[in-house]
């Protein structure tokens, strides 16, 4: 910069040079042509000439100089004042500075930068990278990507910069202090330059952590089917509750939080964002503590659930997430912590099987609940998920029968795949009917159905990916949702009415019960109670299987009905083909960690592939010493994963880590665009890590990597 201001000096010198040499021509110019072309004394002609040659020079030699003078004692003050602030900055300014080559050489430093880093002699060629602990490379890159605005680049006072755009800035690490850097190009002689400027914000950074440590956050807790568990074991159960609750008193407290019982074994907690990291990394140990109180003679042990939220920025916000996360909780079986921080939704426990309850009571306020969505809406869509199978299909025949039953005038249609196996299997007889000459209709037709006054009920899924219709869902402005599948995430658009119980064989027991609550005795429905018994069969494996007390009460209702169950025994039949590759799937198969059956076959039909693999899985659990089974099958370029447990391993959370979902001893996932040998590597990987955390509850999850690596980028 200051070559640039004295060659600008020497040519300003230069123009009155230059000025008198064109005057001196066109005087010369002018002379000759008055003495060439008019009759005027060559004499006069040449004093006249030098005369005027001689005012206009000195005219502009007065106004020049004048003009050349000031500007040589304002560059001489500038210069002057330029070495000053040189010297000021490089000995007295606190704010330390380094200017470095492109490639991290230092050039020069101020003495502010010296004391910093400690270092008093000449850091001249040094690398930068090492004396901070930084990379130039990528804090260039940074500055290429914008991630600085422009805003963070100026500002010198912090107190005006928005705490997350200073966090989320280039920091530099310097003894025990943090700086915040700014970057700004120089070029000097062709060559190019960065001058790292160095912000200190120890205690800014100090202030922050302490902000965000000190965050409040919010959970509620209750005590899972404490009264379910008191009929099972006929005793009082009041001593058992008043532990649970001095255990959590006891755990709120050692983190310096607050506990409320708001309601019988109901509770509502607070504290901070700090204690909740050390909850993490010790995978909400509460659980296991609860775990050790047991109920009764048969030891049944007591469990909780947990919703918590560090989410939204008030209070408000938190406590409505917790709640929802306490939603899911307990929609996905209870026994579990399910969290929701900034990173996405997390959960820990579920490590004992879902224990079945009597709701009947629960029944009539659900219908109590639908019967107002219904009545409000002009016109009901039932639908289930793709690919039917017979609970599915007789959940939405069950609701069917309910809605024609007590709402004559509401005009009621199944969405469903009309053309698949299972579909016409069990509707055989119930497509004769007149009532359901043109109930049934796919999900194209259904759009002509669908308006803002659509109530659309979605049965035996909760997924809306997997449904016969996505986007008619996507697209409805009232939705019900019932549904014994665990809960996986919560929803975009949150349903009317979501009912989710994951203590249910399947979805038909939920709609029995509803149609024995609801119905008047006198109500006959032989062929819609075949198919909702076939659908509990189906989940239940002939009730062999996650059945209760309701589930019998289910299927008794259902025979009363009119069910014959050797009528539904044929909906099972498989073809001759279908039994030989059932046989050729579990010929495959092979035991590891020597308690899991694991079987893959890559020649299968696309048609009924999932259930040969669902059977198939079935089948291989009735092995001797085999607590679970993975069946995997290819169907296009897709690997179909049925899972199944006797109870002691929760496949549930293998499922989930592989992309996939379910039941803690039924569950599934599917994975996409790899070999069968990955897909099947992958799964070991899943059951491996099950492994792992179920031995070293220490080990830090993922949202608690999420949460550290978030402040280390800070």
């Amino acid at each position: 910069m200051q070559n640039k201001k004295i060659d600008w000096l020497a040519r300003f010198e230069q123009i009155p040079s230059r000025i008198y040499v064109f005057l001196a021509i066109f005087a010369l110019t002018l002379d000759t042509l008055l003495c060439a072309f008019t009759a005027l004394d060559p004499v006069i002609c040449g004093t006249v000439t030098i005369a005027v040659y001689a005012a206009i020079s000195l005219t502009v030699y007065f106004l020049v100089s004048k003009k050349l003078s000031i500007f040589k004692h304002e560059s001489t003050v500038s210069e002057q004042q330029n070495e000053n602030v040189i010297y000021t900055f490089r000995h007295h300014l606190k704010l330390p500075y380094a200017v470095v080559t492109e490639q991290g050489r230092i050039v020069t430093v101020n003495e502010a930068f010296s004391k910093i880093v400690g270092t008093p002699d000449s850091m001249f060629e040094h690398d930068i990278n090492a004396v901070c602990n930084i990379n130039l490379t990528e804090l260039l890159n940074a500055l290429d990507q914008n991630t600085h605005t422009e805003h963070n680049a100026q500002s010198a006072d912090y107190a005006d910069i928005p705490i997350q755009n200073v966090m989320h800035a280039e920091i530099a690490d310097i003894g025990d202090r943090k700086y915040k850097m700014d970057c700004y190009p120089i070029s000097s002689k062709g060559k190019s330059y960065f001058m790292l400027v160095f912000n200190d914000i120890t205690e800014l950074n100090a202030i922050y952590n302490k902000y965000k440590n000190e965050h409040t956050v919010v959970g509620y807790i209750v005590v899972d089917n404490i009264e379910e568990i008191a009929q099972y074991v006929k005793i009082n159960y009041q001593d058992e509750t008043r532990q649970i609750g001095k255990i959590l008193s006891e755990w709120v407290e050692g983190m310096g939080g607050v506990l409320f019982e708001y309601e019988n074994n109901k509770f509502i907690t607070m504290f901070t964002k700090e204690k909740l990291l050390e909850c993490v990394r010790n995978k909400f140990s509460i659980l296991s503590e609860i775990h050790r109180v047991e109920i009764g003679d048969v030891r049944v042990p007591m469990t909780i659930s947990m919703g918590v939220a560090s989410t939204g920025e008030t209070l408000e916000e938190r406590a409505h997430d917790a709640m929802i996360s306490l939603d899911m909780a307990l929609q996905r079986g209870g026994d579990q912590v399910v969290l929701k921080n900034p990173n996405g939704i997390f959960y820990f426990g579920a490590k004992t099987k879902t224990l079945q309850k009597r709701t009947r009571g629960h029944a009539k306020v659900i219908y109590a609940r639908l019967a107002a969505l219904i009545k409000d809406s002009s016109n009901v869509l039932i639908m289930g998920h793709k690919n039917p199978d017979f609970d599915c299909i007789g959940a939405c025949i069950g609701m069917t029968t309910l809605i024609r039953n007590m709402f004559k005038d509401k005009d009621v249609k199944i969405v469903a795949d009309i053309h698949n196996d299972n579909f016409l299997t069990c509707t055989s007889r119930l497509r004769l009917l007149s009532d359901y000459k043109d109930t049934f209709i796919d999900g194209v037709s259904a759009i002509e159905y669908n308006s803002a006054q659509t109530l659309i009920i979605v049965l035996d899924a909760n997924n809306m990916a997997i449904l016969e219709s996505p986007e008619l869902a996507t697209n409805s402005f009232n939705m019900a949702i019932i549904d014994h599948h665990i809960k996986k995430e919560a929803y975009v658009n949150e349903p009317n009415l979501c009912y989710i119980d994951a203590s249910a064989s399947s979805t038909c027991e939920l709609i029995s019960e509803m149609l024995e609550e609801i119905l008047p005795a006198d109500i006959s429905f032989k062929e819609e109670a075949n198919i909702l018994l076939s659908g509990i069969m189906l989940d239940t494996k002939n009730f062999t299987r996650t059945a209760g007390i309701r589930t019998f009460a289910a299927a008794m209702y259902l025979k009363n009905a009119g069910a014959e169950p050797e009528y539904v025994r044929t909906f099972f039949e498989q073809e001759f083909d279908d039994y030989l590759s059932e046989s050729h799937f579990g010929s495959k198969a092979k035991i590891y960690r020597d308690c899991i059956a694991i079987a893959c076959e890559t020649d299968a039909p696309e048609t009924n592939g999932r259930v040969l693999a669902a059977k198939a899985s079935d089948k291989l659990l009735s092995i001797k010493d085999v607590k679970a089974a993975f069946a995997l099958i290819l169907i296009g370029n897709t690997i179909h994963i049925s899972a199944r447990s006797d109870g002691s391993i929760n496949v549930q959370l293998i499922a989930e880590s592989l992309g996939g979902g379910g039941h803690f001893d039924m569950a599934g996932a599917a994975i996409s665009d790899v070999t069968p040998e990955e897909a099947e590597q992958r799964l070991i990987e899943a059951i491996d890590a099950y492994f792992t955390r179920s031995d070293s509850p220490d080990t830090e999850d993922k949202s608690d990597d999420n949460e550290q690596q978030n402040d280390n980028n800070k």
